[in-house]
């Protein structure tokens, strides 16, 4: 074979070869960093006359009633956004877009996921928050690779067992719904770190969930939970605990496990008593009960050597404890509306506090007391009227 035949051969090879080359990694499903470098296409029309090259499209805030069914063309397509339009259906032809990773489809008027969604099996993330759906399928189980749900403010009332199949979930926001109970094989979602269950009808919580030890935030707020596990406390990764506007009359013992815990939230429920376990979470930082039936304030809490914010207003609270004064990271202290009459001398010791609200008790009344403690810790804003 002459040498020039001999190139063109080596050259129609190479071109062979990088044809299949190009052919398979096209139909490559592309890491999250690699993904975001590709051209965002925002024009459908655009995108169809090249649907190879299209690997995102947005389609945002375009009145769009439907997603079109060509959208199946784009088999390469790994990232949609379909936010803030007035589709309520979507296709089934989405279905067939096998590498689809990300879908967001909030604000729009979306009733129910189409069938067939259990053939995306490269899922990684759905936004279908600000939408009208009912409910979950069962086949949403499928998902195995699915980290990140976001479904708040919907219509949601139950969800699925198989809801318990996603084990790689690891935030999942499901916020604003109708929601009553929570399905047993929900804590088989064990990597979940971050779960915002507020403002739902919740008014237990499965025994089970305290196997989800990797939630790092966990939000329960305006709910109507009148108890919580007894072993709550095996939750030992909390850092976020919100629970407020709930029915809570006491909380477990096993709190004291909470070592992480940095934020507790327990605004207007009907506590009665705080327990002494309280003050082993040496790292809590902020503590809201605010809008409670507490009469005391247990003394333990001068264990809590790294807590800057305290807020007890709207009780029944007559005297603060003096231990309270080896809080010395305290800088802000709520105490308004109580039945307080006086402050024990070791309040003096807090000399980062800066905000001192006493509004509604006697003690705001007498001028001499509160005279005196505005000399003592001038630098704090003493609130009494």
């Amino acid at each position: 074979m002459k040498p020039s035949a001999r190139l063109q051969c080596y050259i129609f090879l190479c071109c062979c070869l990088w044809g299949r080359f190009e052919v398979f990694a096209q139909n490559q499903v592309l890491d999250s960093a690699f993904l975001a470098k590709k051209k965002l296409y925002t024009n459908f029309l655009e995108a169809l006359k090249e649907p190879e090259k299209v690997y995102r499209l947005a389609l945002v805030d375009e009145q769009l009633e439907e997603l079109p069914s060509r959208i199946s063309e784009l088999n390469n397509l790994q990232y949609l956004d379909i936010s803030k339009n007035k589709i309520s259906v979507l296709p089934e032809e989405l279905c067939e877009l096998s590498n689809l990773q990300v879908l967001v489809a909030r604000n729009n008027q979306i009733e129910r996921l189409p069938e067939g969604i259990e053939r995306l099996q490269n899922m990684v993330e759905l936004d279908v928050s600000v939408n009208v759906i009912t409910e979950l399928p069962p086949t949403i189980g499928s998902w195995k690779k699915l980290k990140r749900l976001f479904c708040q403010r919907n219509r949601i009332k139950s969800l699925p067992d198989e809801f318990g199949n996603l084990q790689k979930l690891e935030e999942c926001n499901l916020s604003q719904n109708r929601l009553m109970e929570l399905p047993k094989r929900f804590s088989a979602c064990v990597q979940l770190f971050d779960l915002d269950l507020s403002e739902n009808k919740l008014t237990v919580l499965p025994d089970e969930i305290v196997q989800l030890t990797k939630l790092i935030a966990l939000n329960l707020n305006t709910n109507k939970l009148t108890v919580l596990p007894a072993r709550f406390g095996a939750l030992i990764q909390l850092r976020k605990l919100q629970i407020s506007y709930n029915r809570l009359t006491e909380l477990p013992p096993s709190v004291s496990s909470l070592k992480r815990l940095q934020i507790l939230r327990l605004d207007f429920n009907l506590l009665q008593t705080l327990p002494q376990e309280l003050g082993n979470i040496v790292f809590l930082q902020e503590l809201y009960v605010n809008g409670n039936q507490l009469t005391s304030f247990p003394a333990q809490v001068g264990n809590l050597k790294s807590l800057k914010v305290l807020q007890l207003s709207g009780n029944f609270i007559p005297l603060i404890p003096a231990e309270l004064g080896e809080c010395t990271s305290l800088q802000t202290l709520h105490l308004a509306r109580n039945t307080i009459r006086e402050l024990p001398p070791e309040i003096s010791r807090l000399q980062n506090l800066r905000e001192l609200l006493l509004t509604g008790n006697p003690i705001a009344q007498n001028n001499k007391i509160m005279d005196s403690w505005r000399e003592t810790l001038a630098n704090t804003a003493i609130v009494g009227k």
